[in-house]
């Protein structure tokens, strides 16, 4: 990608379209000069915000106003300036048009960020961290990576990297200057440091998860036999008529996608047409294959069961299915129609014999099981503290954004610092301890940016949009 710092960058900074206000972004060494170019006002000279006009020679363009950000106390560490005109998408291209034609250069995807950490304003981290803020689907993904962005993961890898360092130092004046008395930590303490530094990087690692349903969110498959209630399960849980309900069998015959904040996670849940030993036609059977599907590529099932009437073959038969396919995911049993089970019971408790025991249905990969009804939605808040739950989020918990590119370094510090700890247990391979440890600090240093190829850096940036 073209990252020359040495050029004055120009792009649109807000989202494209009509709007009431659009900002422009200009950043590098000719910021000034070239808004200077086209932007009269009369505003005093040493004002930050200044009022005037963008022109083209005599011609008036735009009604703006500019603001001025000195380096290095800016967004980039460059001189920048921004351009509020009206988001009129006309005269927004005029501008730009203007700025290139005065010296700009349109910028790349990310380059403002990129310029940003290229001049020590944020560490790699930091900067994956801003794309992530934009694209936050819920408040809670959202909070996660603004900490990202203030520096908390940041400071959290400088704090193991800085201890790592300093237990690395006291080892290898042990290794050059074994002869001399040289003792600034005892074998036992560097061991503790050693499993300290362990159990933090662990710690970092067990968070990828949660980071990671919290920023991709979790694709949730509701299954069933026709008429366990599962459209009704959908529109309970949405608090809309999303899926057509009715008394006849097989009413749903494709999946229903509909995306929720599930406690601060990016819930995409799949209605699906009822499972079946038989069809009523192709259309059915073609809805039955596409709920098998969705069962297979979800992240979790919430399995429908009526809870008015005993367990059948059907029941039976969607068990040997979940069983077969060897899913390997979370599996919420949901009892339906709790209010027509209460009804149930009651007359069971005088005479009746039914039974809706779902211990005959084992299922090594089931989480747990609920009652809840659609119609009175009794048990949704529970239905949807469970998922939470599954996927690590909890109210006391502060998150940090672990991409899939941190968890793989971390992953990778956890190998070469379990590595050093083994060697170290050993007495007579220190400088083996060392050498994994030395991996480990450029895991880290990696993570920040320090170390990372230049290949990796137009990966991430190349994914910003323009303007960012």
């Amino acid at each position: 990608m073209n990252y020359s710092t040495e050029d004055t960058i120009a792009a649109l900074s807000t989202a494209a379209g009509k709007s009431a206000i659009a900002v422009i972004r200009l950043s590098g060494k000719q910021s000034f000069e070239i808004i200077d170019k086209i932007f009269k006002t009369k505003s005093p000279a040493n004002q930050q915000i200044k009022y005037g006009y963008i022109v083209d020679g005599i011609e008036k363009k735009d009604e703006v106003l500019c603001t001025f950000f000195k380096a290095p106390d800016t967004y980039t560490g460059e001189d920048l300036a921004e351009i509020s005109c009206h988001g009129n998408p006309v005269i927004i291209k005029e501008i730009l048009d203007l700025l290139y034609k005065n010296g700009a250069r349109p910028a790349e995807a990310g380059e403002f960020t990129y310029r940003a950490f290229i001049n020590g304003k944020k560490d790699l981290a930091q900067a994956e961290a801003v794309c992530a803020l934009i694209s936050s689907k819920t408040a809670a993904a959202a909070k996660a990576a603004l900490n990202n962005v203030s520096g908390e993961f940041s400071n959290k890898i400088k704090g193991i990297k800085d201890t790592l360092i300093n237990l690395l130092a006291f080892m290898e004046v042990s290794l050059d200057h074994p002869e001399e008395d040289i003792m600034f930590l005892s074998r036992e303490e560097k061991g503790l440091r050693l499993g300290n530094l362990t159990e933090q990087n662990q710690k970092l690692m067990d968070s990828y998860k949660t980071s990671e349903c919290l920023q991709k969110g979790l694709k949730v498959a509701i299954i069933g036999k026709p008429n366990a209630g599962k459209s009704s399960l959908l529109n309970s849980i949405l608090g809309k008529n999303r899926a057509i309900v009715t008394e006849i069998a097989g009413t749903t015959t494709d999946t229903i996608e509909e995306i929720i904040d599930c406690r601060g996670i990016p819930l995409t849940i799949i209605d699906t047409a009822g499972i079946r030993t038989h069809s009523e036609n192709s259309i059915e059977l073609l809805g039955q294959e596409r709920s098998k599907e969705a069962a297979q590529k979800a992240d979790l099932i919430i399995w429908v069961l009526d809870g008015s009437r005993p367990l059948d073959k059907n029941d039976k038969e969607i068990a040997d299915f979940i069983k077969q396919s060897k899913l390997g995911i979370p599996i919420i049993e949901v009892l339906n129609k709790s209010d027509l089970l209460q009804q149930r019971e009651g007359r069971r408790e005088k005479g009746g014999s039914n039974s809706n025991d779902t211990s005959s249905l084992i299922l090594p990969a089931s989480s747990l099981s609920l009652n809840v009804s659609s119609k009175t939605g009794s048990g949704i808040p529970e239905l949807l503290d469970a998922i939470a739950k599954i996927a690590g989020i909890s109210e006391t918990n502060d998150y940090l954004m672990i991409t899939s590119r941190h968890f793989d370094l971390l992953k990778k510090a956890q190998g070469a610092l379990e590595k050093a700890k083994e060697q170290y247990a050993l007495q007579d391979a220190d400088e083996i301890s060392a050498f994994e440890l030395r991996n480990a600090l450029s895991a880290y240093e990696n993570i920040l940016g320090i170390t990372t190829p230049h290949d990796i850096l137009d990966t991430i940036f190349s994914t910003f949009c323009i303007g960012k």
